[in-house]
Protein backbone atom coordinates (compact mmCIF):
# COMPACT_ATOMS: atom_id res chain seq x y z
CA UNK A 1 0.00 0.00 0.00
CA UNK A 2 2.85 2.40 0.80
CA UNK A 3 4.30 1.85 -2.67
CA UNK A 4 0.91 2.57 -4.21
CA UNK A 5 0.49 5.78 -2.18
CA UNK A 6 3.98 6.95 -3.23
CA UNK A 7 3.07 6.43 -6.88
CA UNK A 8 -0.45 7.87 -6.59
CA UNK A 9 0.52 11.41 -7.65
CA UNK A 10 1.86 10.18 -10.98
CA UNK A 11 -1.12 7.88 -11.56
CA UNK A 12 -3.50 10.73 -10.74
CA UNK A 13 -1.78 12.98 -13.29
CA UNK A 14 -1.96 10.38 -16.05
CA UNK A 15 -5.60 9.55 -15.26
CA UNK A 16 -6.61 13.21 -15.19
CA UNK A 17 -4.95 13.83 -18.55
CA UNK A 18 -6.55 10.70 -20.03
CA UNK A 19 -10.02 11.64 -18.79
CA UNK A 20 -9.63 15.24 -19.93
CA UNK A 21 -8.73 14.04 -23.42
CA UNK A 22 -11.53 11.46 -23.74
CA UNK A 23 -14.17 13.77 -22.30
CA UNK A 24 -13.04 16.67 -24.48
CA UNK A 25 -13.56 14.43 -27.51
CA UNK A 26 -16.98 13.36 -26.18
CA UNK A 27 -18.18 16.93 -25.62
CA UNK A 28 -16.54 18.08 -28.85
CA UNK A 29 -18.25 15.26 -30.74
CA UNK A 30 -21.68 16.09 -29.36
CA UNK A 31 -21.09 19.75 -30.24
CA UNK A 32 -19.91 18.88 -33.75
CA UNK A 33 -22.90 16.66 -34.44
CA UNK A 34 -25.32 19.20 -32.94
CA UNK A 35 -23.86 22.52 -34.10
CA UNK A 36 -22.23 21.53 -37.40
CA UNK A 37 -23.84 18.47 -38.95
CA UNK A 38 -27.38 18.87 -37.65
CA UNK A 39 -27.89 22.40 -39.12
CA UNK A 40 -26.63 21.04 -42.45
CA UNK A 41 -29.27 18.31 -42.47
CA UNK A 42 -30.38 17.85 -46.07
CA UNK A 43 -27.59 20.05 -47.52
CA UNK A 44 -24.86 17.41 -47.83
CA UNK A 45 -26.84 15.01 -50.00
CA UNK A 46 -25.63 11.39 -49.90
CA UNK A 47 -22.44 12.23 -47.98
CA UNK A 48 -24.21 13.38 -44.84
CA UNK A 49 -25.29 10.04 -43.39
CA UNK A 50 -21.90 8.23 -43.68
CA UNK A 51 -20.13 11.21 -42.07
CA UNK A 52 -22.58 11.31 -39.16
CA UNK A 53 -22.33 7.54 -38.70
CA UNK A 54 -18.54 7.73 -38.54
CA UNK A 55 -18.73 10.57 -36.03
CA UNK A 56 -21.17 8.60 -33.88
CA UNK A 57 -18.79 5.64 -33.95
CA UNK A 58 -15.91 7.82 -32.72
CA UNK A 59 -18.21 9.26 -30.05
CA UNK A 60 -19.20 5.77 -28.91
CA UNK A 61 -15.63 4.52 -28.49
CA UNK A 62 -14.62 7.76 -26.77
CA UNK A 63 -17.46 7.23 -24.28
CA UNK A 64 -16.30 3.66 -23.69
CA UNK A 65 -12.75 4.88 -23.09
CA UNK A 66 -14.06 7.47 -20.65
CA UNK A 67 -16.12 4.88 -18.75
CA UNK A 68 -13.05 2.67 -18.42
CA UNK A 69 -10.93 5.60 -17.21
CA UNK A 70 -13.55 6.65 -14.67
CA UNK A 71 -13.75 3.12 -13.26
CA UNK A 72 -9.97 3.09 -12.80
CA UNK A 73 -10.07 6.60 -11.26
CA UNK A 74 -12.77 5.54 -8.77
CA UNK A 75 -10.81 2.44 -7.74
CA UNK A 76 -7.47 4.27 -7.49
CA UNK A 77 -8.83 7.26 -5.56
CA UNK A 78 -10.85 5.10 -3.18
CA UNK A 79 -7.82 2.91 -2.47
CA UNK A 80 -5.69 5.98 -1.81
CA UNK A 81 -8.23 7.44 0.64
CA UNK A 82 -8.54 4.13 2.49
CA UNK A 83 -4.77 3.77 2.69
CA UNK A 84 -3.95 7.33 3.78
CA UNK A 85 -6.93 8.27 5.95
CA UNK A 86 -7.57 4.79 7.39
CA UNK A 87 -11.31 5.08 6.75
CA UNK A 88 -13.89 2.50 5.77
CA UNK A 89 -14.47 1.73 2.12
CA UNK A 90 -17.98 3.23 2.29
CA UNK A 91 -16.65 6.50 3.71
CA UNK A 92 -13.92 6.73 1.06
CA UNK A 93 -16.42 5.95 -1.71
CA UNK A 94 -18.64 8.83 -0.53
CA UNK A 95 -15.90 11.47 -0.96
CA UNK A 96 -16.88 14.29 -3.32
CA UNK A 97 -14.14 13.52 -5.85
CA UNK A 98 -15.06 9.83 -5.96
CA UNK A 99 -18.73 10.70 -6.43
CA UNK A 100 -17.82 13.10 -9.25
CA UNK A 101 -15.90 10.34 -11.03
CA UNK A 102 -18.79 7.93 -10.53
CA UNK A 103 -21.30 10.43 -11.95
CA UNK A 104 -19.01 11.08 -14.93
CA UNK A 105 -18.85 7.32 -15.53
CA UNK A 106 -22.67 7.08 -15.63
CA UNK A 107 -22.96 10.09 -17.94
CA UNK A 108 -20.32 8.71 -20.30
CA UNK A 109 -22.16 5.39 -20.37
CA UNK A 110 -25.45 7.14 -21.15
CA UNK A 111 -23.80 9.07 -24.00
CA UNK A 112 -22.39 5.79 -25.31
CA UNK A 113 -25.96 4.50 -25.59
CA UNK A 114 -26.93 7.72 -27.39
CA UNK A 115 -24.09 7.16 -29.86
CA UNK A 116 -25.54 3.76 -30.77
CA UNK A 117 -28.68 5.41 -32.17
CA UNK A 118 -29.04 5.77 -35.91
CA UNK A 119 -28.32 9.18 -37.40
CA UNK A 120 -31.93 10.28 -37.71
CA UNK A 121 -32.79 9.32 -34.13
CA UNK A 122 -29.70 11.07 -32.75
CA UNK A 123 -30.52 14.31 -34.54
CA UNK A 124 -34.13 14.05 -33.37
CA UNK A 125 -33.13 13.53 -29.72
CA UNK A 126 -29.94 15.60 -29.80
CA UNK A 127 -31.15 17.84 -26.96
CA UNK A 128 -30.74 14.91 -24.59
CA UNK A 129 -27.15 14.33 -25.75
CA UNK A 130 -26.39 18.04 -25.25
CA UNK A 131 -27.81 17.90 -21.71
CA UNK A 132 -25.70 14.84 -20.87
CA UNK A 133 -22.58 16.53 -22.27
CA UNK A 134 -23.25 19.63 -20.15
CA UNK A 135 -23.68 17.46 -17.06
CA UNK A 136 -20.42 15.67 -17.93
CA UNK A 137 -18.63 19.03 -17.92
CA UNK A 138 -20.15 19.80 -14.52
CA UNK A 139 -19.03 16.41 -13.17
CA UNK A 140 -15.48 17.08 -14.38
CA UNK A 141 -15.43 20.44 -12.62
CA UNK A 142 -16.24 18.54 -9.42
CA UNK A 143 -12.59 17.41 -9.23
CA UNK A 144 -11.02 20.81 -9.98
CA UNK A 145 -9.89 23.69 -7.76
CA UNK A 146 -13.12 25.60 -8.46
CA UNK A 147 -15.31 23.04 -6.67
CA UNK A 148 -12.80 21.84 -4.07
CA UNK A 149 -12.52 25.17 -2.24
CA UNK A 150 -13.67 25.24 1.42
CA UNK A 151 -16.44 27.57 0.23
CA UNK A 152 -17.10 26.98 -3.45
CA UNK A 153 -17.67 30.10 -5.53
CA UNK A 154 -20.60 29.88 -7.93
CA UNK A 155 -18.82 32.30 -10.26
CA UNK A 156 -15.63 30.22 -10.33
CA UNK A 157 -17.52 26.96 -10.83
CA UNK A 158 -19.51 28.46 -13.71
CA UNK A 159 -16.37 29.94 -15.23
CA UNK A 160 -14.60 26.57 -15.02
CA UNK A 161 -17.53 24.87 -16.76
CA UNK A 162 -17.43 27.45 -19.55
CA UNK A 163 -13.66 26.99 -19.82
CA UNK A 164 -13.99 23.20 -20.12
CA UNK A 165 -16.84 23.36 -22.64
CA UNK A 166 -15.09 25.97 -24.81
CA UNK A 167 -11.90 23.89 -24.95
CA UNK A 168 -13.90 20.75 -25.78
CA UNK A 169 -15.95 22.37 -28.57
CA UNK A 170 -12.75 23.67 -30.18
CA UNK A 171 -10.04 21.05 -29.56
CA UNK A 172 -12.34 18.08 -29.01
CA UNK A 173 -14.25 18.87 -32.18
CA UNK A 174 -11.20 18.89 -34.47
CA UNK A 175 -10.97 15.06 -34.83
CA UNK A 176 -14.57 15.05 -36.05
CA UNK A 177 -13.79 17.91 -38.44
CA UNK A 178 -10.88 15.89 -39.87
CA UNK A 179 -13.14 12.87 -40.36
CA UNK A 180 -15.90 14.93 -42.00
CA UNK A 181 -13.60 16.78 -44.38
CA UNK A 182 -11.69 13.60 -45.20
CA UNK A 183 -14.91 11.82 -46.20
CA UNK A 184 -16.33 14.74 -48.16
CA UNK A 185 -15.64 14.94 -51.90
CA UNK A 186 -17.84 17.90 -52.74
CA UNK A 187 -16.23 21.33 -52.51
CA UNK A 188 -19.56 22.85 -51.52
CA UNK A 189 -19.97 20.38 -48.65
CA UNK A 190 -16.43 21.07 -47.45
CA UNK A 191 -17.13 24.78 -47.48
CA UNK A 192 -20.28 24.36 -45.40
CA UNK A 193 -18.65 22.06 -42.83
CA UNK A 194 -15.43 24.08 -42.47
CA UNK A 195 -17.18 27.43 -42.20
CA UNK A 196 -19.72 26.15 -39.67
CA UNK A 197 -17.02 24.62 -37.46
CA UNK A 198 -14.82 27.71 -37.82
CA UNK A 199 -17.61 29.97 -36.58
CA UNK A 200 -18.22 27.76 -33.54
CA UNK A 201 -14.49 27.53 -32.85
CA UNK A 202 -14.09 31.32 -32.86
CA UNK A 203 -16.84 31.71 -30.26
CA UNK A 204 -15.21 28.94 -28.22
CA UNK A 205 -11.79 30.59 -28.34
CA UNK A 206 -13.31 33.85 -27.12
CA UNK A 207 -15.08 32.11 -24.24
CA UNK A 208 -11.97 30.08 -23.41
CA UNK A 209 -9.77 33.17 -23.13
CA UNK A 210 -12.35 35.18 -21.19
CA UNK A 211 -12.92 32.34 -18.70
CA UNK A 212 -9.18 31.80 -18.33
CA UNK A 213 -8.53 35.47 -17.59
CA UNK A 214 -11.32 35.54 -15.01
CA UNK A 215 -9.91 32.49 -13.23
CA UNK A 216 -6.45 34.05 -13.24
CA UNK A 217 -7.77 37.11 -11.43
CA UNK A 218 -9.13 34.82 -8.71
CA UNK A 219 -6.19 32.41 -8.46
CA UNK A 220 -3.31 34.91 -8.68
CA UNK A 221 -2.67 37.69 -6.20
CA UNK A 222 -0.08 39.24 -8.54
CA UNK A 223 1.42 38.54 -11.97
CA UNK A 224 4.78 37.56 -10.49
CA UNK A 225 3.15 34.29 -9.40
CA UNK A 226 3.20 33.28 -13.07
CA UNK A 227 6.90 32.52 -12.75
CA UNK A 228 7.43 32.28 -8.98
CA UNK A 229 5.20 29.23 -8.36
CA UNK A 230 4.72 25.81 -9.89
CA UNK A 231 1.05 26.57 -10.60
CA UNK A 232 2.03 29.81 -12.30
CA UNK A 233 4.63 28.05 -14.46
CA UNK A 234 2.00 25.59 -15.67
CA UNK A 235 -0.41 28.43 -16.45
CA UNK A 236 2.36 30.29 -18.31
CA UNK A 237 3.04 27.12 -20.30
CA UNK A 238 -0.65 26.82 -21.16
CA UNK A 239 -0.62 30.42 -22.39
CA UNK A 240 2.35 29.71 -24.69
CA UNK A 241 0.68 26.55 -26.02
CA UNK A 242 -2.56 28.48 -26.55
CA UNK A 243 -0.64 31.03 -28.60
CA UNK A 244 0.68 28.21 -30.79
CA UNK A 245 -2.82 26.80 -31.18
CA UNK A 246 -4.15 30.21 -32.17
CA UNK A 247 -1.44 30.58 -34.84
CA UNK A 248 -2.51 27.34 -36.52
CA UNK A 249 -6.18 28.21 -36.03
CA UNK A 250 -5.63 31.59 -37.71
CA UNK A 251 -3.95 29.88 -40.68
CA UNK A 252 -6.89 27.48 -40.96
CA UNK A 253 -9.35 30.37 -40.71
CA UNK A 254 -7.60 31.98 -43.67
CA UNK A 255 -8.00 28.76 -45.66
CA UNK A 256 -11.67 28.53 -44.67
CA UNK A 257 -12.33 32.05 -45.93
CA UNK A 258 -10.66 31.21 -49.23
CA UNK A 259 -12.76 28.05 -49.38
CA UNK A 260 -15.88 30.16 -48.99
CA UNK A 261 -14.88 32.28 -51.98
CA UNK A 262 -13.82 29.31 -54.12
CA UNK A 263 -14.98 25.87 -52.98
CA UNK A 264 -12.54 24.10 -55.31
CA UNK A 265 -9.36 25.15 -53.50
CA UNK A 266 -7.36 22.30 -51.87
CA UNK A 267 -7.73 21.77 -48.13
CA UNK A 268 -4.69 19.58 -47.53
CA UNK A 269 -2.88 22.25 -45.51
CA UNK A 270 -6.00 22.85 -43.40
CA UNK A 271 -6.19 19.13 -42.56
CA UNK A 272 -2.52 18.87 -41.61
CA UNK A 273 -2.57 22.04 -39.53
CA UNK A 274 -5.65 20.68 -37.76
CA UNK A 275 -3.72 17.51 -36.94
CA UNK A 276 -1.03 19.65 -35.29
CA UNK A 277 -3.76 21.48 -33.37
CA UNK A 278 -4.92 18.15 -31.95
CA UNK A 279 -1.37 17.36 -30.79
CA UNK A 280 -0.90 20.77 -29.20
CA UNK A 281 -4.33 20.47 -27.60
CA UNK A 282 -3.40 17.14 -26.01
CA UNK A 283 -0.21 18.61 -24.54
CA UNK A 284 -2.27 21.54 -23.21
CA UNK A 285 -4.70 19.11 -21.58
CA UNK A 286 -1.74 17.37 -19.95
CA UNK A 287 -0.75 20.72 -18.41
CA UNK A 288 -4.35 21.30 -17.32
CA UNK A 289 -4.32 17.91 -15.57
CA UNK A 290 -1.15 18.90 -13.70
CA UNK A 291 -2.75 22.20 -12.66
CA UNK A 292 -5.49 20.35 -10.81
CA UNK A 293 -2.87 18.84 -8.48
CA UNK A 294 -0.82 22.02 -7.90
CA UNK A 295 -1.39 24.40 -5.01
CA UNK A 296 -2.98 27.73 -5.89
CA UNK A 297 -0.73 30.78 -5.39
CA UNK A 298 -3.46 32.43 -3.32
CA UNK A 299 -3.53 29.49 -0.88
CA UNK A 300 0.08 29.89 0.19
CA UNK A 301 0.58 26.12 0.14
CA UNK A 302 3.69 26.32 -2.00
CA UNK A 303 6.95 28.18 -1.63
CA UNK A 304 7.63 31.04 -4.01
CA UNK A 305 10.92 31.81 -5.63
CA UNK A 306 11.97 35.35 -6.51
CA UNK A 307 13.21 37.14 -9.59
CA UNK A 308 16.66 37.58 -8.02
CA UNK A 309 16.89 33.83 -7.33
CA UNK A 310 15.82 33.06 -10.87
CA UNK A 311 18.38 35.50 -12.30
CA UNK A 312 21.15 34.03 -10.14
CA UNK A 313 20.25 30.45 -11.11
CA UNK A 314 20.21 31.16 -14.84
CA UNK A 315 23.28 33.35 -15.14
CA UNK A 316 25.25 31.87 -18.11
CA UNK A 317 28.09 29.51 -17.17
CA UNK A 318 30.26 27.17 -19.20
CA UNK A 319 29.02 23.57 -19.09
CA UNK A 320 30.92 21.09 -16.96
CA UNK A 321 31.72 17.58 -18.13
CA UNK A 322 33.33 16.50 -14.88
CA UNK A 323 31.41 13.66 -13.28
CA UNK A 324 32.11 12.75 -9.66
CA UNK A 325 32.73 9.10 -8.84
CA UNK A 326 29.62 7.20 -7.85
CA UNK A 327 31.10 6.59 -4.39
CA UNK A 328 30.96 10.35 -3.73
CA UNK A 329 27.18 10.54 -4.21
CA UNK A 330 24.71 10.63 -1.34
CA UNK A 331 23.08 7.48 -2.68
CA UNK A 332 26.31 5.53 -2.30
CA UNK A 333 27.29 7.00 1.04
CA UNK A 334 23.90 6.48 2.67
CA UNK A 335 22.64 3.40 0.86
CA UNK A 336 21.46 1.76 4.04
CA UNK A 337 19.25 4.75 4.89
CA UNK A 338 17.37 4.76 1.60
CA UNK A 339 14.29 2.95 2.83
CA UNK A 340 11.67 4.65 0.72
CA UNK A 341 12.27 5.93 -2.80
CA UNK A 342 11.33 9.53 -3.26
CA UNK A 343 12.20 10.56 0.33
CA UNK A 344 13.59 14.10 -0.13
CA UNK A 345 17.11 14.86 1.11
CA UNK A 346 19.35 17.88 0.51
CA UNK A 347 21.59 17.19 -2.50
CA UNK A 348 25.32 17.28 -1.95
CA UNK A 349 27.81 19.07 -4.21
CA UNK A 350 28.58 15.71 -5.85
CA UNK A 351 24.86 15.05 -6.45
CA UNK A 352 24.50 18.44 -8.14
CA UNK A 353 27.59 17.89 -10.30
CA UNK A 354 26.27 14.45 -11.31
CA UNK A 355 22.87 15.87 -12.34
CA UNK A 356 24.43 18.77 -14.26
CA UNK A 357 26.74 16.36 -16.06
CA UNK A 358 23.69 14.33 -17.17
CA UNK A 359 22.04 17.42 -18.67
CA UNK A 360 25.23 18.71 -20.31
CA UNK A 361 25.98 15.33 -21.86
CA UNK A 362 22.42 15.12 -23.17
CA UNK A 363 22.86 18.63 -24.58
CA UNK A 364 25.86 17.51 -26.64
CA UNK A 365 23.84 14.65 -28.16
CA UNK A 366 20.81 16.85 -28.89
CA UNK A 367 22.93 19.57 -30.54
CA UNK A 368 24.66 16.94 -32.69
CA UNK A 369 21.33 15.42 -33.71
CA UNK A 370 19.93 18.79 -34.74
CA UNK A 371 23.11 19.63 -36.64
CA UNK A 372 23.16 16.29 -38.49
CA UNK A 373 19.43 16.59 -39.29
CA UNK A 374 20.09 19.99 -40.88
CA UNK A 375 23.08 18.61 -42.75
CA UNK A 376 20.94 15.75 -44.06
CA UNK A 377 18.76 18.22 -45.94
CA UNK A 378 21.79 19.34 -47.95
CA UNK A 379 23.69 16.03 -48.21
CA UNK A 380 21.03 13.31 -47.95
CA UNK A 381 23.30 10.63 -49.43
CA UNK A 382 25.97 10.78 -46.70
CA UNK A 383 25.57 7.54 -44.65
CA UNK A 384 26.74 9.02 -41.34
CA UNK A 385 24.30 11.90 -41.66
CA UNK A 386 21.40 9.73 -42.77
CA UNK A 387 21.50 7.58 -39.62
CA UNK A 388 21.57 10.42 -37.08
CA UNK A 389 18.45 9.09 -35.20
CA UNK A 390 20.66 6.27 -33.83
CA UNK A 391 22.16 8.88 -31.52
CA UNK A 392 18.89 8.69 -29.61
CA UNK A 393 19.61 5.06 -28.75
CA UNK A 394 23.01 6.06 -27.36
CA UNK A 395 21.47 8.91 -25.37
CA UNK A 396 18.77 6.59 -24.03
CA UNK A 397 21.39 4.07 -22.96
CA UNK A 398 23.40 6.71 -21.09
CA UNK A 399 20.30 8.01 -19.31
CA UNK A 400 19.24 4.51 -18.28
CA UNK A 401 22.53 4.24 -16.40
CA UNK A 402 22.92 7.77 -15.05
CA UNK A 403 19.47 9.37 -14.76
CA UNK A 404 18.59 7.92 -11.33
CA UNK A 405 21.71 7.27 -9.29
CA UNK A 406 19.74 5.80 -6.36
CA UNK A 407 18.20 3.06 -8.52
CA UNK A 408 19.31 0.14 -10.67
CA UNK A 409 21.75 -0.30 -12.36
CA UNK A 410 24.03 1.90 -10.21
CA UNK A 411 22.07 2.47 -7.00
CA UNK A 412 21.00 0.15 -4.18
CA UNK A 413 17.29 0.28 -5.13
CA UNK A 414 16.20 -2.52 -7.47
CA UNK A 415 14.47 -1.88 -10.79
CA UNK A 416 10.97 -2.88 -9.71
CA UNK A 417 11.36 -1.30 -6.29
CA UNK A 418 12.33 2.00 -7.94
CA UNK A 419 8.99 2.08 -9.76
CA UNK A 420 7.41 3.23 -6.49
CA UNK A 421 8.99 6.65 -7.02
CA UNK A 422 6.92 8.76 -9.48
CA UNK A 423 9.91 10.86 -10.49
CA UNK A 424 11.96 7.77 -11.37
CA UNK A 425 8.96 6.35 -13.26
CA UNK A 426 8.71 9.54 -15.31
CA UNK A 427 12.46 9.40 -16.00
CA UNK A 428 12.08 5.88 -17.35
CA UNK A 429 9.05 6.84 -19.48
CA UNK A 430 10.99 9.75 -20.96
CA UNK A 431 13.98 7.48 -21.67
CA UNK A 432 11.73 5.01 -23.49
CA UNK A 433 10.21 7.83 -25.55
CA UNK A 434 13.69 9.17 -26.37
CA UNK A 435 14.82 5.74 -27.56
CA UNK A 436 11.60 5.32 -29.56
CA UNK A 437 12.36 8.58 -31.35
CA UNK A 438 15.05 6.68 -33.27
CA UNK A 439 12.19 4.82 -34.96
CA UNK A 440 9.34 7.34 -34.92
CA UNK A 441 10.36 10.93 -34.30
CA UNK A 442 6.97 12.30 -33.25
CA UNK A 443 7.25 10.66 -29.83
CA UNK A 444 9.31 13.68 -28.81
CA UNK A 445 5.97 15.47 -28.34
CA UNK A 446 4.93 12.91 -25.72
CA UNK A 447 8.31 13.21 -24.02
CA UNK A 448 7.89 16.99 -23.96
CA UNK A 449 4.45 16.65 -22.35
CA UNK A 450 5.93 14.53 -19.54
CA UNK A 451 8.82 16.97 -19.16
CA UNK A 452 6.41 19.89 -18.74
CA UNK A 453 4.83 18.22 -15.71
CA UNK A 454 7.86 16.31 -14.45
CA UNK A 455 8.62 18.60 -11.51
CA UNK A 456 6.52 20.33 -8.87
CA UNK A 457 5.98 17.29 -6.63
CA UNK A 458 7.23 19.01 -3.47
CA UNK A 459 5.94 22.55 -4.22
CA UNK A 460 9.35 23.87 -3.06
CA UNK A 461 11.16 26.81 -4.62
CA UNK A 462 13.95 24.54 -5.91
CA UNK A 463 11.30 22.60 -7.84
CA UNK A 464 10.07 25.86 -9.38
CA UNK A 465 13.59 26.79 -10.45
CA UNK A 466 14.10 23.38 -12.04
CA UNK A 467 10.71 23.66 -13.75
CA UNK A 468 11.66 27.07 -15.17
CA UNK A 469 14.79 25.55 -16.70
CA UNK A 470 12.97 22.51 -18.12
CA UNK A 471 9.88 24.27 -19.48
CA UNK A 472 11.62 26.03 -22.43
CA UNK A 473 13.27 22.72 -23.36
CA UNK A 474 9.90 20.95 -23.27
CA UNK A 475 8.24 23.69 -25.33
CA UNK A 476 11.01 23.42 -27.91
CA UNK A 477 10.26 19.68 -27.95
CA UNK A 478 6.64 20.48 -28.78
CA UNK A 479 7.83 22.80 -31.57
CA UNK A 480 10.11 20.03 -32.87
CA UNK A 481 7.31 17.46 -32.91
CA UNK A 482 4.88 19.83 -34.64
CA UNK A 483 7.39 20.92 -37.28
CA UNK A 484 8.51 17.35 -37.92
CA UNK A 485 4.87 16.28 -38.38
CA UNK A 486 4.36 19.02 -40.94
CA UNK A 487 7.56 18.05 -42.74
CA UNK A 488 6.30 14.47 -43.05
CA UNK A 489 2.69 15.29 -43.91
CA UNK A 490 3.37 18.30 -46.16
CA UNK A 491 6.76 17.32 -47.55
CA UNK A 492 6.15 18.80 -51.00
CA UNK A 493 4.78 22.15 -49.81
CA UNK A 494 6.38 25.34 -48.43
CA UNK A 495 4.97 24.59 -44.96
CA UNK A 496 6.61 21.17 -44.98
CA UNK A 497 9.95 22.54 -46.16
CA UNK A 498 9.88 25.23 -43.48
CA UNK A 499 9.07 22.56 -40.89
CA UNK A 500 12.10 20.59 -42.10
CA UNK A 501 14.32 23.48 -41.00
CA UNK A 502 12.39 24.51 -37.89
CA UNK A 503 12.54 21.24 -35.98
CA UNK A 504 16.34 20.68 -36.23
CA UNK A 505 16.90 24.29 -35.16
CA UNK A 506 14.56 23.71 -32.21
CA UNK A 507 16.63 20.63 -31.37
CA UNK A 508 19.83 22.64 -31.40
CA UNK A 509 18.31 25.31 -29.17
CA UNK A 510 17.13 22.60 -26.76
CA UNK A 511 20.64 21.19 -26.67
CA UNK A 512 22.13 24.59 -25.95
CA UNK A 513 19.71 25.08 -23.05
CA UNK A 514 20.75 21.69 -21.70
CA UNK A 515 24.40 22.72 -21.94
CA UNK A 516 23.62 25.81 -19.83
CA UNK A 517 21.61 23.85 -17.25
CA UNK A 518 22.44 24.45 -13.58
CA UNK A 519 21.09 23.13 -10.29
CA UNK A 520 22.58 25.75 -7.96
Amino acid sequence: MQAFIALYGFLDLVLRAYLLATQAIIMGGVAFLTLVLSPLDGKLDAEESPIARRCLRILFWSCCASVLGEIVAVVVLTAMLVGTLQVDLAVAASADAVVSHFIAMILSGALALYARLDVGAFFKWRAGAVALALLLACAHVGVTHAASRPVASALLVTTEIVHVLAAAIWIGGIPFLLVALGMTKSGEARRLIASKFSRNAMWSVGALIAAGLLMMTRHFSDLSALYETNYGMLVSTKIVLLFGLLCFAAANLSTTRKLWRASSIPIRRLLRFSEVEVGLGLVTLFCAAALASASLPTDGGAERTSLSEITARFAPRWPSFHSPAYAELSAAQAASSVAEPGTPSPPSAADIAWAEMNHHLAGVFVVLMGFFALLERHRPTAPAVRHWPLLFLMLGGILVIRADETAWPLGPIGFFESLRDPQIVQHKVIVVLIATFAIFEITTGAAAAFLLTHYGHTEGKDEVLVAISHTPIALLGVVSASARWLEIRLSDTPAGRIGGYVWPIAFILSGLLLLLYREE
